[in-house]
């Protein structure tokens, strides 16, 4: 089979296994995997009033207590004497350091130590790992309380161990945030980067600036307000309830590029003076603070002033990513200040900026935290960086002397696809699987050794573009977090993939009684459309080892249908549907593939007077959201579409609404099946519509497979509301190509014509 990829982006796909894994002699399903553990003979077995002796208002005890009232009915009593069924101390050891933990378990008695109440609290958590998972119940259930005799000695890898959760795009409510920190506490994830300000929401109550919420924190989204903000109170009501978990929550206020939310309360501190509107795209805008502006700056302070006092972590994040340049280069106040500083060039200007505001931290006892683009132009002398942008960035301020947290795009951006795009919601792109995470070592060989100290840890980040429900952003989180914290704790050789995958098993079952939507493995491979001669057979596959089921009929798959042993042939027009299972019995989302039996597509073997390029009749306004409403549009302008300056007069950077209708030929060399992938909202070959993405804001779901014979088709392409960002990117993304469907790396480019 061939493949015909038309107006979007390459379609691969990647097969990933795992495989079961018994420690010793009990399955121990803890994540993240301990790096000392010996398994020995016998189990204890918890029963009621149990003694218990620990430190005075231990949250370690507390938590223990708590999960096994709760889901157990067993109460723990306090020991009046010396000995006691769990033993909790606090001893000073330097090979524990502040996280970690020792746990010994006997038939008689449990003994927790650790250096810290926070080592403690871990070794809590492991505790209950060691337990059914049932004990995260809500409510009393029935199960065997027992765990098996172990002796673990336990401690992080790297001591930042972190999750970024993109409030601004999409807003989360307190109670869905506290939630997250929940699971997240479960797994030692122990830094909540909480991302409140962007261009497109202001999420957190200033009091000196209350235009910051009354404007900033909401935006119009299909007509209607969408947002809302933190107030004082309930940031201190999550910081409250994080420090209980051993999470340090680390705030985000972007500067000096992501500000439009600001900009569009208090336009006076950009380089324009506004108007302005919180953003309702996504994407980069070139309206930002003005750099040459002294009251900026005193603002910017202001703000921070109460940041600050907020928030008790030693860090403040200012982002300082994706700052444009083009508003300063023609402001006479920020080239004032480049000049009166010897500044060569705006990336200067921008390092300029970052300094003054990191000594204004400084002077709070605070650090300033900066995505890698801070990199640029000079870095502030105690910046710490996230490299983001690959490594590279981590790299170079590691080798320099600066800390860094590694968080490079391509391993746990945790809003990146986690298998085939075929088989999930939207996303913003990329591609990054439970393995990919898992796989990911924070200290590359380009570090010297005696500055790979500077690498704090790791840390995944969920943006929310793409994520509307709290269910969507649960669904990107998990399993993955799960990976990033076993990156985090587990010493890299002590890691196993085989091992790790196994555990997977027993936290899904722990996560369904904290009401968590993860990701369950899809069957992976074809399209969701297919047109075939004779008969077809469809290979599936997942990213880890679940069982498939399916039927022919229509009907919804469940447990006891026909299960999946090896590749289908079809041989008539039917509707196949699939679904994995767990091994707890939870079923995936339904994968439904429409089969159509046809006779191939006919090519003309001669068009004349063909031409490289597409018609293309557009309009650059308007707010068409449906194909119907182009019969009313009596402005239409006409060109020819062949270079990426012809196309993007229809569609110019960040520019959203219009229209357009592309028409010409396509050429096929060889009759077979082609897989034909447009990111359009309409495709049509032969005049007949084939593709259809309505309400699709970024890639395409409606792939289809169908038999051609050599020779040229008439296509029909149509647009609505699409924006750079989104689906039109580029006019070489967009061109047809060729790709053989055996994956191979050879892509000849199609010509296009009319």
């Amino acid at each position: 089979m061939k493949c015909l990829k038309c107006w979007g982006l390459m379609l691969s796909t990647i097969f990933l296994s795992g495989s079961s894994f018994a420690t010793g002699k009990a399955n121990i399903s803890i994540i993240p995997k301990p790096n000392q553990i010996t398994v020995n003979d016998g189990r204890f077995v918890f029963k009621n009033e149990m003694t218990v002796k620990a430190p005075a208002n231990s949250r370690a005890k507390a938590l223990l207590s708590q999960k096994l009232e709760t889901a157990a009915g067993i109460t723990l009593k306090n020991s009046t004497g010396g000995q006691a069924n769990l033993l909790f101390s606090i001893r000073q050891s330097a090979e524990l350091g502040q996280e970690g933990y020792r746990l010994q378990v006997t038939k008689n008695q449990i003994k927790l130590e650790a250096a810290t109440e926070n080592g403690l609290y871990y070794a809590v958590q492991s505790l209950l790992q060691l337990l059914p998972p049932q004990i995260e119940s809500k409510a009393k259930i029935s199960a065997t309380w027992e765990v098996p005799c172990v002796n673990i000695t336990d401690a992080p890898r790297f001591s930042y161990r972190g999750v970024m959760l993109d409030c601004s795009r999409h807003f989360s409510t307190i109670e869905e945030i506290k939630k997250m920190l929940d699971v997240f506490a479960i797994y030692k994830i122990n830094k909540f980067h909480w991302h409140l300000t962007d261009d497109q929401g202001w999420r957190i109550e200033i009091k000196r600036y209350p235009k910051l919420t009354e404007i900033g924190a909401f935006r119009m989204e299909d007509g209607k307000p969408y947002g809302g903000f933190y107030t004082q109170e309930q940031v201190k009501d999550i910081l409250k309830y994080a420090a209980e978990r051993n999470i340090e929550v680390i705030p985000e206020i972007e500067m000096p590029g992501h500000g439009l939310a600001a900009l569009a309360a208090y336009p006076e501190y950009s380089c324009t003076g506004g108007p302005f509107k919180p953003r309702t795209i996504w994407g980069v805008e070139d309206d930002v603070f003005c750099a040459g502006n002294e009251p900026t700056y005193q603002f910017l302070q202001n703000i921070l002033d109460e940041v600050c006092a907020l928030f008790p972590s030693k860090y403040v994040h200012v982002g300082g990513d994706e700052c444009p340049k083009v508003r300063w280069k023609e402001c006479p106040k920020c080239q004032a200040v480049m000049k009166s500083n010897g500044l060569k060039n705006e990336m200067e200007l921008q390092s300029y900026f970052t300094k003054r505001i990191e000594k204004y931290l400084e002077s709070k006892g605070k650090r300033l935290f900066g995505w890698d683009e801070i990199l640029e132009g000079g870095i502030a002398p105690s910046a710490t960086i996230m490299s983001w942008r690959g490594e590279q960035g981590g790299i170079e301020a590691a080798n320099a002397g600066h800390d860094v947290v590694m968080t490079p795009g391509g391993y746990v951006y945790l809003d990146h696809y986690q298998g085939d795009l075929l088989c999930e919601q939207v996303k913003i792109g990329g591609l990054s699987t439970l393995q990919n995470v898992y796989g990911y070592n924070p200290i590359p060989k380009s570090i010297a050794p005696d500055k790979a100290h500077h690498v704090l840890g790791l840390q995944g980040n969920l943006w929310q573009e793409y994520m509307y429900e709290p269910s969507q952003i649960e669904f990107q989180l998990f399993p993955r977090v799960t990976a990033i914290a076993e990156v985090g704790w587990t010493k890299l050789e002590n890691k196993d993939l085989d091992s790790f995958i196994q555990r997977i098993d027993d936290q899904q079952i722990r996560w369904d009684f904290h009401d968590v939507n993860y990701y369950i493995p899809m069957p992976e491979g074809n399209m969701n459309y297919i047109q075939f001669v004779d008969k077809v057979t469809l290979p599936f596959t997942t990213s880890r080892p679940v069982k498939i089921v399916y039927t022919l009929d229509g009907s919804e798959p469940n447990a006891a249908s026909p299960v999946y042993t090896g590749s289908l042939t079809i041989d008539k027009s039917v509707t196949l549907k699939l679904r994995s299972i767990l091994p707890q019995g939870k079923l995936s989302p339904v994968r439904i593939i429409e089969l159509t039996k046809t006779v191939p597509y006919k090519g003309l073997q001669k068009v004349e007077n063909l031409r490289k390029g597409m018609k293309m009749r557009y309009v650059k306004d308007g707010d068409y959201t449906a194909v119907d409403q182009l019969a009313s549009i009596s402005n239409w302008k006409d060109t020819v579409a062949i270079s990426v300056n012809d196309f993007f007069k229809f569609k110019k950077k960040e520019q959203s609404g219009g229209a357009a209708i592309l028409d010409g030929y396509i050429y096929v060399e060889k009759d077979g099946s082609y897989i034909l992938h447009c990111l359009a909202d309409q495709f049509y070959l032969d005049g007949k519509l084939l593709i259809v993405n309505d309400k699709m804001k970024k890639n395409a779901k409606s792939d289809i497979t169908v038999p051609l014979t050599a020779g040229y088709y008439p296509i029909k392409i149509v647009f609505l509301n699409r924006v750079y960002a989104g689906v039109v990117s580029e006019w070489m993304d967009a061109r047809p190509t060729v790709r053989p469907v055996d994956n191979s790396n050879r892509e000849l480019p199609t010509p296009v014509y009319y």
